[in-house]
């Protein structure tokens, strides 16, 4: 998989592709498997430029995966917590939480999902834009009020407050109206090659 930095930001990073460079023919819908994106491609963003890109993004690290044929898609939401899928597969094949090599204990390789997927997309393999570092934009499992709190990984991926070092995902930095209310973080993933 690549290792390169893309110099060059996507028309989107909030859209699901169906090719692994990003593009298709619009006659056939048919990837193209060429052009300046491959899968695991990255950048950096400022502040400024991921907020030309959504309001929902912030300064950071993003990447650019494809997501494994059994993720649950119910648990692939804008905000929630995927993993690496397996070793074999290297660090660009990416699942949700309760699927993850593993398991509820967490890994290494932790990304945040900037757009919900669907069941058909799941299964057809799509390619999507994640964050793995910098300030991400997190689902929240329930209210969190307390600026400065460490949040942690709790069920289908979302976040909550706590101290578990393996599940943990960095600090809180707004405070989350509710159950299922997106809020700011600061990301302690650890950033792994791949």
């Amino acid at each position: 998989m690549s290792l390169k930095r893309n110099e060059f930001l996507p028309q989107n990073m909030l859209f699901v592709y169906t090719s692994p460079s990003g593009m298709t023919d619009i006659r056939t819908n048919q990837p193209y498997y060429a052009g300046g994106l491959m899968v695991g491609d990255y950048f950096d963003l400022t502040e400024a430029e991921a907020q030309a890109q959504s309001a929902n993004l912030h300064q950071g690290r993003y990447r650019f995966v494809q997501i494994d044929s059994t993720a649950t898609a119910a648990n692939i939401l804008r905000g929630t917590v995927g993993f690496m899928k397996t070793l074999a597969l290297g660090v660009n094949f990416i699942t949700d939480y309760s699927n993850n090599l593993g398991g509820t204990t967490g890994l290494p390789r932790g990304v945040v999902f900037l757009a919900p997927l669907t069941t058909a997309q799941v299964n057809a393999q799509c390619y999507v834009f994640v964050q793995e570092g910098g300030d991400a934009t997190l689902l929240s499992a329930g209210a969190l009020a307390t600026v400065g709190t460490n949040v942690i990984i709790t069920t289908n991926g979302q976040a909550t407050a706590g101290t578990t070092i393996n599940l943990n995902l960095g600090v809180q930095m707004q405070a989350a109206a509710g159950a299922q209310s997106l809020f700011r973080a600061m990301l302690d993933l650890p950033i792994v090659a791949g």
